[in-house]
């Protein structure tokens, strides 16, 4: 077998492990995460799974990792196709929210929960947080390139801030529930003003 394919084999591999896992997690929740019983349900052994992921730390990472990457290469797309100032800060904030509809969301929630339990699951966060707040401060530079570099980490940190709080207060909402449209707007509002008084 050719290195070439022998690395496609092993990336298909390493896929399944962290699809099967997400999947796993956003039904059952982190508790039922257990590498060996993974491991068995994909038909593989437990020491070939750890080939890949040697703790369940290194496959959280590696989820978290992929979902953060996927969320904001959709956001900068978005960004790069809005032609306004307005359109711009609105396609980061509309990928924000696009993505609280998805099933993935309960993933972010999850960690946030773990966070408050385990260093290991905190770093974890940390580390997704600052990368998110770093692609949004660079997506902000194109958007707003006069505001002073720290003001835009701050209305970084400010748009997620509004975001993971609308998140959790959608949990047992309709998403197309007029007052959750309502709030939507009212959060984005919120944004343009802050944008606003620069």
């Amino acid at each position: 077998m050719s290195e070439r394919v022998a690395r496609t084999k092993g990336e298909r591999r390493r896929q399944q492990i962290i699809d099967a896992a997400k999947e796993l997690l956003i039904r059952s929740g982190p508790n039922m995460l257990v590498l060996r019983d993974l491991a068995q349900q994909l038909g593989i052994t437990h020491g070939n799974l750890q080939y890949y992921f040697h703790t369940k730390n290194d496959l959280l990472v590696a989820i978290f990792d992929q979902e953060i990457a996927k969320y904001t290469d959709r956001m900068k797309v978005a960004v790069a196709a809005a032609s306004t100032r307005k359109g711009r800060l609105n396609a980061i904030l509309d990928a924000g929210l696009v993505e609280l509809r998805t099933p993935d969301a309960a993933l972010w929630r999850m960690l946030i929960s773990m966070a408050d339990y385990s260093p290991e699951m905190a770093a974890i966060l940390n580390k997704e947080n600052d990368r998110y707040q770093g692609v949004v401060t660079r997506e902000l530079k194109n958007v707003l390139p006069d505001m002073p570099a720290p003001r835009r980490r701050h209305l970084a940190q400010i748009i997620q801030a509004l975001l993971d709080g609308f998140g959790v207060q959608r949990i047992d909402q309709n998403p197309d529930s007029a007052d959750l449209r309502a709030l939507e707007s009212e959060l984005k509002a919120a944004i343009f003003a802050i944008v606003e008084a620069e």
